[in-house]
């Protein structure tokens, strides 16, 4: 079954719907729902990134969204995005636990691909005492410091050690490791999970 995305002009108006392949090609805007975990422990806190599955047409084995997807024509964002949650993730959130933050607009270009997303983003305090499921489309959840993220990206140092939720190996990530994110948008995640944490 294809999936069918509502599009948007630039100045974020609906304009139509197009199948999901027709719009990455034709570069149109459109809506995702994008999800960070994150969690307060020992007066730290930490985010958690899913690394993507290596069979995935976009950023193979990269770092990401703890988890996103498209909202599809007529769809709620809130509905999406547990769908997706439950997908990914195998976890079953309520939407009263999602706390929305905005939205920001995105372009990124890949070979054949301009992917401009209108971005719903959603933060979500999670709890080591849920398991995590992993679906096909990824490959391993990580946590690491939101301080030692924040470092990387403001290059004060190169790497962030992460820590497997899955297997409980530790790893060190550099930031072509990530997805390709805009410094911008990275900020804006921090930021607000920064108002939402008070140890930092």
């Amino acid at each position: 079954m294809k999936e069918i995305l509502t599009i948007f002009d630039d100045l974020l108006t609906p304009i139509g719907e197009k199948e999901r392949q027709q719009v990455h090609i034709e570069g149109e805007w459109h809506e995702t729902f994008q999800c960070w975990f994150f969690e307060q422990q020992n007066d730290q806190t930490y985010i958690y990134f899913q690394k993507r599955a290596k069979d995935k047409s976009a950023f193979p084995s990269l770092y990401d969204i703890t988890a996103a997807g498209h909202i599809e024509a007529g769809e709620r964002k809130e509905a999406a995005g547990l769908r997706e949650i439950q997908e990914e993730l195998g976890i079953q959130v309520s939407e009263q636990d999602l706390e929305y933050t905005g939205f920001y607009k995105e372009e990124l270009t890949l070979q054949g691909m301009i992917d401009r997303e209108i971005c719903h983003i959603y933060l979500y305090e999670y709890s080591l005492d849920t398991p995590f499921v992993i679906g096909d489309e990824v490959e391993d959840v990580v946590k690491v410091s939101l301080d030692d993220f924040l470092s990387v990206l403001s290059k004060k140092h190169s790497d962030m050690p992460a820590a497997s939720i899955l297997t409980g190996e530790e790893k060190l990530i550099v930031k072509k490791d990530l997805v390709p994110h805009d410094f911008y948008y990275y900020q804006r995640v921090i930021q607000s999970v920064q108002k939402l944490t008070p140890f930092i």
